[in-house]
């Protein structure tokens, strides 16, 4: 009964997870919708203290000890395997930023006045503030923010080399964007629940649906600077066509964000206008729906920890009868 306990949590975090992300798809407003994608991502945490907190609860009881042998071990290793998973995805989390701090303060140069000063103009036409910026001598396609205590801009020298002015101009103004939409410190959240919870499809899926969102928003944001969709579907694909030859640097985000469909971005931008394109808005049911579905979500959660432990002979009723 103990491990009916820890699968019916992750039943109902999975199912609660798929109903979700049902209902966002298709819907418009990706602004609305990626808090309640990392709603569906941090969903399992509440799983997991349940599964914590009940072996403290059922450490010495009875029923604990009257289980079978089978089922007193699976109710132990599930939640601290699940815990081990958690803690070596904070660790990974923390080790990327280390990794990509050395990468880019140690091996980057500062960028010359002329792209400083093309930076400083649309990021404040975007109302971000001026990152600092950070140049790479590579032989392939870089172009990342990052940085969760100071915005940060990395280029490669190839890309000053390969780029027109306006696709340049393009590329700075959608790696702006995530700067302003605060995309970094979001998908290193989303990757470590990702890596902690890597084992529900739920989690994946929802990481997924956040990555290709940001890379689209920032798309229309970098249009509604510039007003050269072309322009960006242009350096789009160059930088594409250059990263089938020459691997990526993949320490953060890079302007062709793994699970991304380039072709649908690249198609995408050649049909929008330039001038009138603007950042989709918010669907007013999509914060609704998702909440109930949260606290629905919640609830099932509470529900199958009363049931289930009242079948055991270890729940409220057992927990009141021992008050004195």
């Amino acid at each position: 009964m103990h491990t009916a306990l820890g699968l019916v949590s992750i039943v109902l975090v999975l199912l609660g997870g798929c109903l979700a992300l049902a209902a966002l798809q298709g819907r418009s407003g990706r602004s609305a919708q990626r808090p309640l994608q990392l709603l569906i991502l941090a969903a399992p945490v509440t799983s997991l203290g349940l599964g914590i907190s009940g072996l403290y609860h059922f450490a010495g009881r009875p029923c604990l000890l009257s289980a079978p042998l089978w089922d007193q071990l699976l109710g132990v290793m599930l939640p601290l395997a699940a815990g081990l998973t958690a803690v070596v995805a904070i660790g990974l989390g923390l080790g990327r930023l280390v990794l990509l701090e050395h990468v880019v303060f140690r091996n980057g140069v500062p960028a010359p006045r002329e792209l400083e000063a093309q930076v400083q103009r649309l990021a404040g036409v975007l109302g971000t503030p001026m990152p600092q910026i950070f140049l790479r001598a590579h032989n392939g396609p870089v172009a990342l923010a990052c940085g969760l205590r100071r915005p940060t801009l990395v280029l490669s020298t190839w890309m000053l080399k390969h780029l027109d002015s306006r696709e340049l101009e393009s590329v700075l103004a959608h790696e702006l964007s995530h700067l302003t939409r605060r995309d970094y410190p979001v998908a290193w959240l989303a990757t470590l629940l990702r890596d902690a919870f890597f084992y529900l499809p739920s989690s994946r899926r929802a990481f997924r649906q956040i990555q290709q969102d940001k890379e689209l928003a920032c798309d229309e944001l970098a249009i509604s600077v510039t007003g050269r969709p072309l322009a960006l579907a242009s350096a789009l694909a160059k930088v594409w066509q250059q990263s089938l030859s020459v691997p990526m640097f993949t320490a953060a985000q890079p302007l062709l964000e793994p699970g991304t469909a380039i072709e649908m971005r690249i198609e995408r931008l050649l049909s929008l206008s330039g001038p009138t394109a603007r950042p989709r808005t918010s669907d007013p049911t999509m914060l609704s729906v998702g909440g109930v579905l949260a606290i629905g979500l919640l609830l099932a959660l509470g529900l199958s920890a009363v049931v289930v432990t009242e079948a055991m002979g270890c729940g409220p009723t057992w927990l009141l009868s021992q008050l004195p």
